[in-house]
């Protein structure tokens, strides 16, 4: 057991279906593990934390946005993702308008939420599953099939898990055999986003995460640059140029190992 196990840690998957249970909500407090499916309403969502529950770092899969920015902003983390090689690997809805905007003001109402139980001297990172994953693969996993968004994600989970890729997140995140049993077996979409999101905390909380963005438009937080695969690291560094040449905000490229 590490002190890192020892970390209180909460990963969620921001949904904004009215309807159906569609925020995932993991919880790690030391050994205790505890994963589930919330709707929106808080009065459902609290229900799934648990009770007494201090998180040192919350990771929270939608679009943060720095309180200071004035609307609608537009992220360079985001656009970064937009380009060649992450397009058609892992790209991300942007956020400034549509769906993309709908998530941002459901992700700002969940931070607001989530920020009650946060432990004083905590913080909110945001976590980005798909790719999390996608920079986990080698290249000859590519491409993957056309797929919807929703499905995507699934795809890219279950080569992580056949590539290995997924349990060396996992085994340098530290953290209980709990976490590793329940990312192997689990099947629904929720809580695995969320448990992807809990990885995230991990290496937030560790100081080990590859930090991406800039202060205007926040940032995504990933795994460690050392895990990434090479087409990852080097498509990461030629698709900031090129959309800082496009008049989009120069990245901030915190890669730490």
């Amino acid at each position: 057991m590490t002190e890192w196990s020892q970390m209180k840690l909460m990963g969620v998957d921001v949904g904004f279906s009215k309807t159906n249970e569609t925020t995932g909500i993991a919880c790690l407090d030391g050994d205790t593990l505890r994963v589930a499916c919330a709707g929106t309403e808080w009065e459902d969502r609290k229900t799934r934390i648990l009770d007494g529950f201090r998180p040192t770092v919350i990771a929270l899969d939608g679009p943060l946005v720095p309180k200071d920015a004035e609307p609608p902003v537009h992220r360079s983390c985001e656009f970064v993702f937009v380009h060649a090689p992450f397009n058609k690997r892992c790209k991300p809805g942007l956020s400034h308008f549509g769906t993309g905007l709908e998530l941002r003001r459901a992700t700002a109402t969940a931070c607001a939420q989530f920020s009650r139980f946060v432990d004083r001297g905590g913080q909110i990172v945001e976590a980005f599953p798909n790719a999390f994953l996608a920079v986990l693969l080698p290249e000859h996993r590519f491409p993957a099939p056309k797929l919807k968004r929703g499905r995507r994600f699934s795809w890219l989970y279950d080569k992580a898990l056949e590539s290995g890729g997924l349990q060396s997140a996992f085994l340098n995140a530290e953290l209980p055999d709990e976490v590793w049993q329940r990312l192997r077996a689990d099947t629904n979409r929720e809580r695995r986003a969320a448990l992807i999101c809990l990885l995230t905390a991990a290496f937030a909380a560790k100081g080990t995460a590859a930090v991406i963005g800039e202060p205007t438009g926040g940032w995504f937080w990933l795994p460690p640059c050392s895990l990434w695969e090479p087409w990852a690291n080097r498509g990461l560094l030629i698709a900031a140029e090129v959309i800082a040449n496009k008049g989009h905000a120069r990245l901030d490229v915190c890669q730490k190992t």
